[in-house]
């Protein structure tokens, strides 16, 4: 009986072969690539949502909306002139200023015009950004200004005054309670009567002297 025993044993060992398990599917490498897409998509959707859904901004936010898209032209002029004296054979320490003073005013003017309706939806990294780029605003004109001295070139002086002009009421436009309020830098309660039209009142005063 053991040795059909152990014969019977043996013919379910043949018959029955070991399978070896099944090979682990490596980890997909789109798997990381796809988590840190939607964790750009959801930091890039929270700078841009609007802080106060379903309210029109008051209108010191929208005047300085407007200011900042009315400084591209200036910034522009300025960048443009900037390279048309760099190109038109300076001496070599002149070449590096206006290379540089080319740079800054051209992204100057494109930074302010893009930042100017995440300042309208009330966005308060990206407002923070606005007042820094405005306050580099603030040395772009110097430089144009000392530029157009060292050139005596009367067009690029007079560019240099208009950027510089418009820069000021820019940053005080930015810098303006009802502006931080709206962007959450300031206070965080909003009072539309405290931020109404200050922009504007400065700005009649201004003109009307």
């Amino acid at each position: 009986m053991s040795g059909h025993e152990t014969l019977f044993g043996m013919q379910e060992s043949v018959s029955s072969p070991t399978v070896p398990d099944a090979p682990t599917a490596p980890a997909s490498p789109a798997a990381p690539v796809s988590r840190s897409l939607g964790a750009v998509r959801n930091f890039t959707a929270d700078l841009l949502a609007e802080r106060h859904p379903g309210t029109r901004p008051p209108s010191d936010v929208r005047q300085t909306c407007v200011l900042m898209f009315a400084a591209v032209p200036a910034y522009g002029f300025l960048a443009y002139l900037a390279g048309d004296r760099m190109l038109s054979g300076p001496s070599e320490d002149l070449v590096g200023g206006l290379r540089v003073l080319m740079v800054l005013a051209a992204l100057v003017g494109l930074v302010l015009a893009a930042l100017a309706l995440p300042v309208r939806r009330g966005g308060d990294a990206l407002c923070r950004a606005a007042q820094v780029t405005a306050v580099v605003g603030m040395g772009v004109a110097p430089a144009g200004l000392y530029t157009a001295a060292r050139l005596a070139d009367t067009p690029l002086l007079l560019a240099g005054l208009l950027v510089a002009a418009v820069t000021i009421i820019v940053n005080i436009a930015l810098w303006s309670t009802g502006v931080r309020r709206w962007c959450g830098l300031g206070s965080p309660r909003i009072s539309e009567r405290d931020t109404r039209g200050s922009l504007g009142r400065w700005l009649r005063g201004k003109l009307g002297r």
